[in-house]
């Protein structure tokens, strides 16, 4: 398992132009202004498994 928390930033830089990213990185905020660290490291971790799954230029289009 990844050494992943809420103030660490996903191994892969999030796409600019991909929705997903950019949705996913907003919930993150959002839990973490929340105070949420449960959710903004669920946020963090579906990022990094986005990034594992998916070709950016496929989940972008």
């Amino acid at each position: 398992m990844s050494d992943t928390s809420p103030a660490t930033p996903p191994a892969k830089t999030p796409n600019d132009a991909c929705d997903v990213c950019g949705a996913l990185l907003r919930q993150q905020a959002e839990a973490r202004r929340n105070g949420d660290q449960k959710w903004a490291t669920a946020c963090l971790i579906e990022l990094q498994r986005h990034h594992d799954g998916l070709s950016h230029g496929e989940a972008a289009r």
